[in-house]
């Protein structure tokens, strides 16, 4: 039997790398696909062991009810003490970032919402927020949704009218503490958010964190504890992705 030639040996190397390549890349997907992030990347606070409620597409759905409250403790500089959601009368179901973005860090926060067409919310005291950049202390910048829509720093993202359909959020942010010693000094800090492919925030060239500071991003709902038990205080949440660029 003849030994293969060099250039057969040389397609035959070839065709098995390319073989592993597929294999590789194939496993990767699947590992991708099989592993949401939320399972992997982030802790759940709830005040029930049944939210948020997951449903066949991947989708979750966060419902607060009035007279609950999760049992999170922290330290508040705003009363400069540690307290609790239940102290401050405000009730949360969210997932938590494990891993806290740092000054030169580059994110990509990307997911799906809906809120549904009878949203309703008349809580006082706590505005409610449903996906914030927190600092471990307090909240540096959140969407804030009520009756009139969802926005971001006064912003319009979704309004009341496109309700009840799916709407695509990404925000993008480059970490940056560099100090200005001037209004047009430029730094390396970027913030753009979008709403459904439309920029609504670009905040380029500017300082976004405190210095030393850390960043965990949290999506769910925050808000008040006390509330109508007519109000329907819940949103769908799906395609959930925090990346690097």
């Amino acid at each position: 039997m003849k030994r293969p030639t060099r250039t057969a040996r040389r397609c035959l190397t070839t065709l098995f790398q390319r073989a592993q390549s597929l294999q590789t890349f194939a496993t990767s997907v699947a590992l991708v696909l099989a592993s949401p992030v939320f399972a992997e990347g982030f802790d759940l606070n709830s005040p029930r062991v049944d939210a948020p409620v997951r449903h066949a597409d991947g989708s979750e759905t966060f419902r607060l009810l009035p007279g609950e409250c999760s049992d999170l403790e922290y330290f508040s500089s705003e009363l400069q003490m540690n307290t609790s959601d239940c102290a401050r009368r405000r009730n949360r179901i969210e997932y938590r970032e494990i891993t806290a973005a740092r000054a030169g860090d580059r994110r990509l926060y990307e997911w799906e919402i809906l809120i549904p067409d009878d949203f309703g919310y008349s809580g006082t005291g706590t505005r409610l927020i449903a996906g914030q950049f927190h600092t471990g202390t307090d909240m540096q910048s959140g969407f804030h949704l009520d009756n009139e829509g969802y926005t971001f720093r006064g912003r319009n993202c979704v309004s009341a009218e496109d309700f009840g359909d799916w709407h695509s959020i990404s925000v993008q942010i480059h970490y940056d503490s560099t100090p200005r010693q001037s209004l047009r000094d430029q730094t390396p800090g970027v913030l753009v958010v979008e709403c459904d492919g439309e920029v609504i925030l670009d905040a380029a060239g500017r300082p976004n964190l405190a210095e030393g500071g850390e960043i965990h991003f949290r999506f769910g709902l925050f808000g008040a504890m006390e509330f109508p038990e007519t109000d329907n205080v819940s949103v769908s949440f799906r395609n959930v992705r925090v990346s690097d660029w």
